[in-house]
């Protein structure tokens, strides 16, 4: 599935494959790193894939100059004597002890690794998806040697169920290598079957949400941190309430924000909702208007933080942020000394256009 195709999200939506990848960068680890390799990636998303394959055959080159360094591993296995930990329901259920074997788990030296298995089916990943000839060959190249080094690999799907890789202080210089090989796999987008028997790039409205969701949050962490802006997501947020009943305290469920925006020098605090529906709803008496249900929900969230202590809640402002494809909204209003504000980011557009309305929501 190339950069010009389209994703289908929720059966319906078509949104350009770059555009997906453009949403799946901002959300990643490695665009957190601030990396200089990413100057310009952002205009052309489409040009991901070769940066990452780049980034990974350099790095296999450099490793590859010395022998790979083993790291300890798990392994299971039959023996004939014991080593580690007796795997005691397999050995039983297997009957092991009659063969003279005893099933063990143990530490193992290998460079059989999760990271270099990362790395690997990341570069088998990028080999078809890169648009440089050359660059291709290199990636199957350098997956093949680490194959033969004693690099297994796994199915290439497998390895995206499990990338978690956990680093240490002494890992500088592979964090950004190993995050760009997870970004990788993650351009895998899943499949369904289309029109007869054509595949097309799928994902549900849970799977898109949770990633417009990561994708802004990721996106203003990295680029508002410039202008004095502190962003957090995932914040749970209380109702700061008082004079419960005995009971009451425990019953009082939290809320939990998508993004919340803070920048004291400028005196704003931004709470930012992700959905993914229209912007606007058929009224009850007919034409358009904001969900109501939306607007509750991040009303709530700002006007349940005022407080006299904390002069910043009593002007905190809150954004419902719908992605797009062909609508554009723009609009906001005060109340209770709060401005609340209705926006569209189209991902029908160019990246560049994207960037733009994510930076321009912080201003409207």
């Amino acid at each position: 599935m190339g950069p010009d195709a389209f994703a289908v999200v929720s059966g319906k939506t078509r949104i350009p494959v770059r555009n997906l990848w453009l949403l799946l960068l901002y959300a990643s680890d490695f665009y957190k790193t601030g990396s200089p390799s990413l100057s310009g990636i952002e205009e052309y998303p489409e040009r991901l894939p070769d940066l990452l394959g780049e980034i990974l055959v350099a790095s296999v080159a450099d490793r590859l100059k010395k022998p790979l360094t083993p790291e300890f591993a798990p392994t299971e296995r039959d023996l004939r004597r014991v080593r580690g930990r007796i795997d005691v329901l397999r050995t039983e259920s297997h009957q092991l002890l009659s063969r003279g074997q005893v099933a063990c788990r143990y530490e193992e030296l290998t460079v059989d690794s999760p990271r270099n298995r990362l790395v690997q089916a990341a570069l088998t990943f990028l080999a078809p998806l890169v648009v440089s000839k050359s660059l291709s060959h290199r990636c199957r190249a350098d997956a093949r040697r680490l194959s033969d080094l004693g690099v297994r690999g796994t199915d290439t799907r497998s390895t995206i169920r499990d990338t978690t890789v956990l680093f240490s202080r002494n890992d500088a210089q592979d964090r950004a290598v190993l995050l760009a090989a997870r970004l990788a796999l993650q351009l895998i987008l899943p499949s369904d079957e289309g029109n007869g028997r054509l595949r097309r790039s799928s994902l549900t409205d849970h799977e898109f949400r949770r990633l417009f969701e990561r994708a802004v949050g990721g996106f203003y962490r990295a680029t508002a941190a410039t202008s004095g802006w502190r962003t957090k997501t995932g914040q749970f947020i209380s109702w700061n309430s008082n004079n419960e009943s005995a009971g009451a305290g425990p019953l009082i469920p939290k809320m939990q924000t998508d993004i919340l925006l803070e920048n004291f020098s400028a005196n704003r605090r931004i709470f930012i909702d992700t959905k993914f529906t229209s912007a606007l709803a058929v009224g009850q008496f007919g034409g358009e208007t904001f969900k109501s249900s939306h607007l509750y929900q991040i009303y709530t969230y700002v006007r349940s933080q005022e407080t006299a202590s904390d002069p910043v809640s009593l002007s905190s402002e809150g954004i419902l942020l719908y992605p797009s494809v062909g609508q554009y909204v723009r609009e906001s209003f005060h109340s209770g000394g709060h401005r609340f504000s209705v926006l569209t980011v189209d991902l029908g557009i160019s990246a560049v256009e994207i960037r733009q309305q994510l930076l321009e929501a912080l201003t409207v």
